[in-house]
C-alpha cells in the first residue's frame, strides 16, 4: 500500500512507487506547499536506471540527485521518468531539488524517496502516474510542492496522503486533479486545497476528507468513495454522485448544480444540502439530521431518493420555480417546508413513517405502491392531499388540508382525523380504515364523505371488531363495493358496525370477501346513521358441493341447529364450532353415549332368556312337568322319547297321575353374545358393535307337580364402539327371579331382572387437534318377560313336539345425567347428558321343537326355535349439550334396531339318572340392519 505520511518522529524518509504487471492501477499521494522557487527556463528529461551506482546520503540507497543514475547522465530539471530498478529506494543529497514532473511507466517498480529536511519542487506537470502508484513519506522539514495529475486510465491505487503535522514538516499542493478515464483507487485523500475530477474520471473506493475545495466536473463520478466534507463540495455538469457514502459536516456544505445528479449515493447531511438548478437526487438516501437542511430550489428533483429527516432535520422546497418535486419517500421526523409547492411522494415503492410536521399552502401527493404513514397530529400544509397510488395512512392528522381526493389505485388508511369538507373516494380508489397495528380501528372524517361508482371500501374485520369510519357529515355510499377482509381468528360475531355517520345518504353496492369463514354469509344492512355488516352461519353446504353430497344428515343437522340458534341468540360464536365441516358435525354429536342402550338391552335379552328357557323347567319337552325325568325315572324314558302311544300322543290321551315329590336344583351358567347394527345415512348414524358376556348361578325349587319358580344372580361386562366416535364398556351385575307354571300341554313362564352397570365411555374428536374424553357413570336396568305356548306330538310329527309359543318382553334402561371429562387436549367438544329412561318393548311370536332320544345313562334331547319378534322402540336416541356453550342441547341419534327381525335357536341337552344335566345352546337375531349371534352353556343338579 502507498502512504503519504507525516510522522511525529524523525527517521530515514522515503517515496515509494509501485507499479505490478498485472494491473494498471495507480496511486497517488501528493500535495504542494505555498512555496514559490523560481526555476531556470531549460529543461532537461531523464529517465532513472536499472542499475544505479551512486549512493546517496542514507546508507544503501542510490541518490536522486548523482547524475550517473539517470540516462542521459544529467538530474532531470524537467520529466523524470522512473520504470523498473534493481534500486527502487532512493534519498537526497541535494538540499533544493526542482524538477517539473514525475512520471511512472507501466511495470515501474516500487519506488522510495526519501526526505529529511530537503525541499522536492514540481514546478511542471507534477506527478503523472500513468498507471503506477505513489507514497510520499515527509520528514523534520521535507517539502513536496507542485500538482498531482492522474491521467488516461491511471490509478491512486493503495495511495494514502497524511498530514499529521510534524514538527518542521510541510506537505502542500495547488491542486490533485484526476482526468480522461483517471480513478482514485483506494487511496486516502486528505484535501486542504483544491481537489477536482473531470472528464470520465471517477473516485473509485478512495477515501476523502475534504476541508478546501472539491469538485466533479464534467461526466465524472463519486464511484464508491467515502467523503467527509467539511470544507465545499461541489458537483457540476452532468457528474454524479455514484455509489459515494457523503458525510456533510459543514464549512460552506454540499451542492448539486447543472443537470447533475446524487446517483446511489448515501448521503448524511449535518449541515447544509442543496439540489440547484435542473440537478436531482436520483436514487440517493438522504439522512438530514438535527442542524442540517436539505433544499431542492429552482427546477431541481427529489427524483426518487429516500428522504430521511431525524431530530431537527428540514427538507425544505420552497424555493421550487415549478409548482412541486417528486421525493422517493419520507421518513423520520423534522419538517418539511412546502412553500406554495406540491411535494409527490413514493417513486421508491417503499413503506415509510413520518412523523414530523409538513407545513406551507402547497399540498401532497402519494404515488407508488408503498405505505406512506403520516403520525403526526399538527401537519399544518392547506394544500390538497391527493392519493394516486399505494396508501396514504393517516393516523396522524391533516385537518387543514383543503381537500383529499383518492384515486384509481390509491388507498387512504389509518386511525387519525381527515378533515377537508369533503373527502371524495374516485372510482378505483379504495378507503380502508385502520393500520396494521389497528387492523379494526377507525378513522375520522369530519367532513361529509362520498364514494364515487366503482370505488372500494375495505374493512378489515378480526374475531371480535371490524375497521369503521366515523364521519361527522354525510356519508353516500354511492354504490361502491365492500371489500370485507376476514382476519383468524378463534371467535366470530354476528354482526360488525362499518361505518357511522350524521347521515348515510343511499346504500353499497357489491359486496365481496376474503377469507371468510366456512359456513358464513355476509350481507349489508342500514340505519339512518350507521351501516353493518351481518354474517349468517349456514351449515348445510349445496347440494352440488364435492365433499358434502346433497346436505347435511339428522345428526349433522341437530348439532348445527343448535349452534346456529347460539350464534344468532348470543350474537357471536367460537369460530371452532361455526366452521365445523360435516364431518366435524358428526364428530361433535357424541354418538358414542347412544351405544351403551342397545348392548345393555342384549345383556338383559341374554339373562331373562336364561332364565325362561325351556331347560328350566326340568322337563324334556317344554310342554309337561308331569314328564319331567325327577318323577319318570323308573319308566324308561319314552315320556320324552315319545317312544310309547302314551307319548306320542300325550294331547290325545290322558296319562295317569305321578305322586308329587318337591325338588331343588341348582345351576351355573355362561352367556355371552355379539351384535353388529348397521348405522343409517339419512339419519347419521354409524356402524355399532356390542359384545356382552356373564356367569350366571341359579337355584330353583318345584313347588307343584306343575310349577317351579327360582331366582339368579350374574356377573359380567360389555362392550361397545361406534364407527368413528369412539368405545366403552361397563361392569354388570343381574338378578332375576323366574316362574314356570303348566297345565296340561300348555305353559306359561315369567321372569324379572334388574341390573346394576359402571360405564365408561372414551371418544376423541380430532377438529380442533386430538381431544380425549371420558365418561363415567352408573345406570340402572329393570326388564320383564311373560310367555305362554301349548305343545303338541302329533302322529306326522314323527315324534317331534311342537310349541308355538308367544311371548312380551321390556326392558327400562334408566340414564342418569353425565358430563364428559378431559382426559387430554381441550374441553372444547365435551358434552353432557341428560337423564333418561329408555324402555324398549318387544313381542314374539314363534315356534318350539323338542325331540328326546333315549341314551345310556340318560336321555338327549334336541331342541330349535324359530321365532318372528316385532321392536316396539327401535330407536336409539340421547339428549346432549356442549357445556362449554350453555344453551346448546341436541338430540344425537344411534343405530337404530329393525322393528321386525327373526329369531333363530338350535340346542342340545343331556339328562343323567343321576341327577345332572347339561345343555349348550346357540341363538341368533337378524334383520336388514342386525346381525346377533350368541350362545350359552348350562350345568344343573337336582335333587
Amino acid at each position: 500500500m502507498g502512504t503519504f505520511v507525516v510522522p511525529d518522529q524523525q527517521g530515514v524518509s522515503g517515496v515509494v512507487a509501485r507499479r505490478t504487471l498485472a494491473s494498471l492501477c495507480a496511486g497517488l499521494l501528493a500535495s504542494v506547499t505555498l512555496l514559490v522557487t523560481v526555476l531556470p527556463a531549460a529543461a532537461q528529461d531523464a529517465t532513472w536506471v536499472f542499475n544505479p551506482t551512486v549512493g546517496g546520503p542514507v546508507p544503501g540507497t542510490p541518490d536522486y540527485n548523482g547524475a550517473a543514475n539517470w540516462t542521459p547522465a544529467t538530474v532531470p530539471t524537467g520529466t523524470a521518468t522512473f520504470g523498473s530498478t534493481n534500486s527502487p529506494r532512493l534519498s537526497f543529497s541535494a538540499t533544493n531539488t526542482s524538477v517539473g514532473g514525475w512520471t511512472f511507466n507501466a511495470g515501474a517498480s516500487a519506488y522510495t524517496f526519501g526526505l529529511v529536511g530537503q525541499t522536492l519542487t514540481f514546478n511542471g506537470a507534477g506527478i503523472a502516474i500513468d498507471g503506477g502508484s505513489a507514497t510520499f513519506n515527509i520528514n523534520a522539514n521535507g517539502v513536496i510542492t507542485s500538482t498531482l495529475q492522474f491521467l488516461n486510465a491511471s490509478s491512486a491505487g493503495n495511495a494514502t496522503i497524511i498530514n499529521n503535522n510534524s514538527p518542521g514538516a510541510a506537505l502542500t499542493t495547488n491542486t490533485v486533479a484526476f482526468f480522461n478515464t483517471s480513478s482514485g483507487g483506494n487511496a486516502t485523500i486528505n484535501n486542504d486545497r483544491n481537489l477536482a475530477f473531470h472528464d470520465n474520471s471517477t473516485g473509485g473506493n478512495a477515501k476523502i476528507v475534504n476541508t478546501a475545495v472539491a469538485d466533479f466536473f464534467n461526466a465524472s463520478t463519486a464511484g464508491n468513495a467515502v467523503i467527509t466534507e467539511n470544507g465545499f463540495l461541489a458537483f457540476h455538469d452532468t457528474s454524479t454522485a455514484g455509489n459515494a457514502s457523503i458525510t456533510n459536516n459543514g464549512g460552506t456544505g454540499v451542492s448539486f448544480q447543472d443537470a447533475s445528479t446524487a446517483g446511489n449515493a448515501t448521503i448524511i447531511n449535518n449541515f447544509g444540502l442543496a439540489f440547484a438548478n435542473s440537478s436531482t437526487a436520483g436514487a440517493a438516501t438522504i439522512t438530514t439530521n438535527s442542524g442540517g437542511t436539505t433544499f431542492i430550489q429552482d427546477s431541481a428533483s427529489g427524483g426518487t431518493a429516500r428522504f430521511i429527516l431525524n431530530g431537527t432535520g428540514i427538507l425544505n422546497i420552497s424555493g421550487l420555480t415549478t409548482g412541486g418535486t417528486a421525493a422517493g419517500s419520507i421518513e423520520g421526523g423534522g419538517n418539511i417546508r412546502l412553500g406554495a409547492n406540491t411535494l409527490t411522494v413514493g417513486g421508491n415503492d417503499l413503506s415509510t413513517t413520518f412523523s414530523g410536521v409538513i407545513s406551507g399552502t402547497g399540498g401532497l401527493t402519494k404515488v407508488g405502491d408503498g405505505t406512506l404513514a403520516l403520525l403526526n397530529i399538527t401537519n399544518s400544509y392547506t394544500g390538497a392531499t391527493a392519493v394516486n397510488g399505494g396508501t396514504l395512512e393517516v393516523d396522524g392528522s391533516i385537518a387543514r388540508s383543503s381537500s383529499v381526493t383518492v384515486n384509481s389505485g390509491g388507498t387512504l388508511s389509518g386511525t387519525g382525523v381527515v378533515d377537508p369538507a369533503s373527502t371524495t373516494i374516485a372510482p378505483g380508489g379504495t378507503l380502508a380504515p385502520g393500520n396494521a397495528a389497528s387492523p379494526t380501528g377507525t378513522l375520522n372524517v369530519t367532513g361529509d364523505l362520498a364514494f364515487q361508482s366503482g370505488a372500494f371500501y375495505l374493512v378489515q374485520v378480526t374475531p371480535s371488531a371490524a375497521a369503521s369510519t366515523n364521519v361527522l357529515g354525510t356519508a353516500t355510499p354511492g354504490g361502491a363495493t365492500v371489500k370485507a377482509a376476514f382476519a383468524n381468528g378463534s371467535y366470530i360475531s354476528r354482526q360488525y358496525t362499518i361505518l357511522s355517520a350524521g347521515s348515510v345518504s343511499g346504500t353499497f353496492g357489491a359486496l365481496t370477501n376474503t377469507n371468510l369463514p366456512a359456513n358464513f354469509t355476509d350481507s349489508l344492512s342500514y340505519d339512518a346513521a350507521h351501516v353493518y355488516l351481518n354474517l349468517t352461519l349456514n351449515f348445510t353446504p349445496p347440494p352440488s358441493g364435492p365433499n358434502f353430497g346433497s346436505g347435511l344428515n339428522l345428526n349433522q343437522q341437530n348439532v348445527a341447529n343448535t349452534l346456529v340458534n347460539y350464534f344468532n341468540t348470543t350474537g357471536g360464536i367460537p369460530m371452532v364450532y361455526g366452521t365445523l365441516t360435516p364431518a366435524g358435525l358428526t364428530q361433535a354429536s357424541g354418538e358414542l353415549a347412544t351405544g351403551s342402550q342397545q348392548t345393555t338391552f342384549d345383556a338383559m335379552n341374554l339373562f331373562m332368556g336364561l332364565l325362561t328357557d325351556p331347560f328350566m323347567s326340568r322337563n324334556c319337552d317344554a310342554g309337561s312337568a308331569r314328564d319331567a325325568p325327577g318323577y319318570a325315572e323308573e319308566r324308561d324314558a319314552s315320556g320324552c322319547a315319545a317312544t310309547r302311544k302314551t307319548g306320542a300322543y300325550a294331547m290325545f290321551t290322558k296319562a295317569p297321575p305321578v305322586p308329587f315329590v318337591p325338588r331343588w336344583s341348582v345351576w351355573a351358567a355362561g352367556y355371552g353374545g355379539s351384535r353388529s347394527t348397521s348405522g343409517n345415512a339419512v339419519v347419521g348414524s354409524n356402524d355399532t358393535t356390542s359384545s356382552v358376556y356373564g356367569t350366571a348361578v341359579g337355584a330353583d325349587y318345584l313347588f307343584s307337580p306343575n310349577t317351579i319358580a327360582g331366582f339368579a344372580l350374574a356377573g359380567g361386562g360389555t362392550n361397545f364402539s361406534v364407527a368413528g366416535s369412539g368405545s366403552g364398556r361397563s361392569d354388570l351385575f343381574q338378578a332375576g327371579a323366574y316362574l314356570r307354571h303348566t297345565e296340561g300341554a300348555a305353559y306359561i313362564s315369567a321372569a324379572l331382572a334388574y341390573g346394576w352397570q359402571d360405564i365408561t365411555t372414551n371418544r376423541t374428536v380430532t377438529v380442533a387437534g386430538l381431544d380425549q374424553l371420558r365418561a363415567e357413570f352408573n345406570a340402572n336396568t329393570y326388564s320383564g318377560r311373560l310367555e305362554g305356548g301349548y305343545r303338541f306330538v302329533a302322529p306326522w310329527t314323527g315324534g317331534i313336539g311342537i310349541t308355538p309359543y308367544a311371548a312380551g318382553q321390556f326392558t327400562t334402561f334408566d340414564l342418569p345425567a353425565y358430563a364428559e371429562q378431559v382426559i387430554s387436549g381441550l374441553p372444547t367438544f365435551a358434552l353432557g347428558y341428560a337423564s333418561k329412561s329408555v324402555t324398549d318393548t318387544r313381542s314374539e311370536l314363534g315356534l318350539r321343537t323338542d325331540k328326546s332320544f333315549l341314551v345310556q345313562d340318560g336321555i338327549l334331547t334336541l331342541r330349535t326355535r324359530l321365532a318372528w319378534a316385532h321392536d316396539y322402540n327401535p330407536d336409539r336416541a340421547i339428549a346432549a349439550t356442549f357445556q362449554a356453550l350453555p344453551g346448546t342441547s341436541f338430540v344425537v341419534n344411534g343405530a337404530a334396531q329393525a322393528s321386525d327381525s327373526a329369531l333363530t335357536t338350535a340346542s342340545l341337552e343331556m339328562k343323567w339318572r343321576s341327577g345332572w344335566s347339561a345343555s349348550a345352546t346357540f341363538e341368533g337375531e337378524f334383520s336388514d340392519v342386525t346381525s346377533s349371534y350368541a350362545g350359552k352353556g348350562v350345568v344343573r343338579y337336582q335333587w
